[in-house]
């Protein structure tokens, strides 16, 4: 009688395992695309949001958040799962993937380096809290008398990225007043001829700057011409902005964690802390 009890528990010890992996799946990244995973959507790899490593892994600042966060904002969601789409994509309308029998699949989020700041894109979607920031700022060699933006008047410049030329394209006032504006295809290049004296000021963004070898050669000047701010982006009206918003401050708060884990991430993928996210949940406003 004794062997077989001991048999019965084995065999519901058993069922209990395979009904476990049947039901009880953990969260996490999907192997298969069902009506149970969360599509998460960008354009294209944008280093260092979202990216393939060397090996061939998608990885980035925006996949180690959705990995940290997802149990927080999973709703009916099992799993998750990146897409990419193509530039126009509507979030929340469009099928962001078809699978073999065409089952359509949408996408209710879209992460990949957002920036709020371009064109329409404001008027027709939601927003996160701006959760990293690239400032825009100009940088001089450490013994220039440049100190202030009104001193750039007449000096010779060099500007490196499309975001830092837009950034003194807009600044039209210090543009024109600058003798001559060099672009460089590189940082290294930019700051090389800076510190030679080759050029008296450099434009350049915080993403490029703070991760150069050499920074502490030089110094920032006060203020900064533009800040561009990166977010997740949601359909518009769409109260998914609002979980993934109290998800993000938990990760960062430690009275939710042994300690902030947020900032961290966030050092390590941009080299240095890249954001000011000030969330506050309603009940703590």
């Amino acid at each position: 009688m004794e062997k077989m009890k001991r048999m019965v528990a084995v065999v519901l010890s058993a069922v209990f395992v395979v009904l476990c992996f049947a039901g009880c799946s953990s969260s996490g990244p999907a192997d298969e695309i069902t009506d149970e995973t969360l599509l998460v959507a960008y354009t294209e790899e944008n280093k260092p949001f979202i990216y393939t490593d060397e090996k061939g892994q998608l990885t980035g600042f925006d996949v180690k958040i959705i990995e940290k966060i997802f149990d927080d904002v999973k709703n009916d969601y099992k799993n998750y799962k990146f897409v990419q789409v193509d530039k126009d994509y509507r979030i929340g309308e469009d099928a962001a993937y078809t699978d073999g029998d065409g089952n359509e699949y949408i996408a209710y989020v879209m992460v990949g380096g957002i920036s709020k700041n371009t064109g329409s894109f404001n008027k027709d979607h939601t927003f996160t809290k701006d959760i990293i920031d690239n400032r825009i700022i100009t940088v001089t060699a450490k013994g220039s008398s440049i100190d202030t933006y009104a001193d750039l008047n007449g000096v010779n410049a060099g500007v490196v990225s499309d975001t830092a030329k837009a950034a003194l394209d807009k600044n039209s006032a210090i543009k024109n007043g600058m003798k001559n504006v060099t672009e460089y295809p590189d940082t290294a290049s930019a700051l090389a001829d800076l510190k030679a004296g080759k050029i008296d000021a450099l434009v350049i963004d915080e993403f490029h700057f703070n991760v150069a070898e050499g920074k502490d050669d030089f110094k920032v000047l006060d203020s900064e011409l533009d800040t561009i701010s990166y977010v997740y982006a949601f359909k518009k009206w769409d109260w998914y902005d609002e979980a993934f918003n109290e998800a993000i401050y938990e990760l960062k708060s430690p009275e939710y964690n042994d300690a902030d884990e947020f900032t961290p991430i966030v050092e390590e993928f941009f080299g240095y802390n890249a954001s000011n996210f000030d969330y506050q949940p309603p009940e703590t406003k």
